[in-house]
């Protein structure tokens, strides 16, 4: 068999052969199969479909489906780890898809390219950076009515811009991923703060944008925005107030912007710790290896999104 190249009746010939009761023939042809990545997933997906009536079968082929589903996205999260523009909304989507493979992503970015479609419609190049983030307050909180919500024990859900902008409810992580990434793919300087316990957005200036550190904790941020507020506007003294449990060093790192690759391992991180909260360890640890290449690449780097659990 060609290494590099499997053709469908090669792929239906090994799915056959999965119902063998030797397990020495199951693990050989799991690696074949699992060794071509996901280019053989639709078709053991197709085969889930059918839902067929040998139990072993039916066992071992969700066994494969989800062994590659993993695979994927460990690949995927690879690639877009190694990229130089990591779109925020993209590396939230590998995220909801470790999580839930089955849901319509198709919806999803349909819904979200709408959403960036209506918002840039109202905008133009005489707004000041506050009537911006007005007119995209108005359409999310007013127009989509999207809700802040808090739920203990944590929703999974409810910090997946995705879900959140198809439930219309988010926690402030959420609500948080899902306005950064309208504003990103708008062009807008807004950028994303992870706060202890809680998620805002700085809007920057275009030296502060340019710059990937800074020594002054708030250097051109021109002013804070709260997702979980309404998009409300706030300054450096309401900001503080979610810092005040922490020491003098770790508030000014605290204040910064964080690029994408800290946003989605918090992201990433959070998820985790739902599923844990809710007893799925195996899926949250899952989750996590899923993401080991960009949770260490932000270790190695000091970068990492110093996360506090709960959102």
């Amino acid at each position: 068999m060609n290494e590099k190249y499997m053709s469908v009746a090669e792929i239906h010939a090994l799915l056959a052969l999965l119902d063998d009761p030797d397990d020495s023939v199951f693990l050989h042809v799991r690696g074949q199969l699992l060794s071509k990545g996901k280019d053989v997933l639709p078709y053991v997906e197709a085969e889930v479909s059918k839902a067929p009536s040998c139990e072993l079968f039916l066992e071992r082929l969700e066994e494969l489906r989800v062994d590659l589903q993993r695979t994927d996205i460990r690949t995927a999260v690879s690639e877009w780890t190694g990229i130089g523009e990591r779109g925020l909304w993209e590396g939230a989507m590998l995220v909801h898809r470790a999580f839930d493979p089955q849901w319509d992503f198709v919806s999803a970015q349909a819904e979200f390219d709408q959403l960036r479609r209506e918002i840039w419609l109202e905008l133009n190049d005489e707004l000041t950076a506050l009537e911006q983030v007005r007119i995209i307050n108005h359409i999310l909180f007013s127009v989509k009515q999207l809700e802040s919500v808090r739920k203990m024990p944590h929703s999974p859900a409810d910090s997946l811009p995705a879900a959140v902008l198809s439930q219309g409810r988010g926690n402030s992580l959420g609500l948080g991923i899902l306005y950064l990434s309208i504003a990103e793919a708008l062009g807008l300087p807004i950028r994303g703060v992870n706060l202890p316990n809680h998620f805002v957005l700085a809007y920057c200036d275009e030296a502060h944008v340019q710059s990937e550190r800074s020594t002054i904790a708030q250097a051109g941020i021109l002013f804070y925005i709260n997702p979980f507020s309404d998009g409300t506007v706030i300054g450096p003294v309401e900001v503080s107030e979610f810092l005040s449990p922490m020491d003098e060093k770790e508030t000014a790192r605290q204040w910064k912007p964080s690029g994408s690759p800290e946003i989605i391992q918090r992201l990433v991180q959070h998820v985790a710790f739902s599923l844990k909260e809710s007893g799925e360890e195996e899926r949250g640890d899952a989750l996590l290896g899923a993401f080991r290449p960009l949770i260490s690449s932000s270790e190695d780097s000091g970068q990492g999104p110093n996360d506090h659990s709960s959102i």
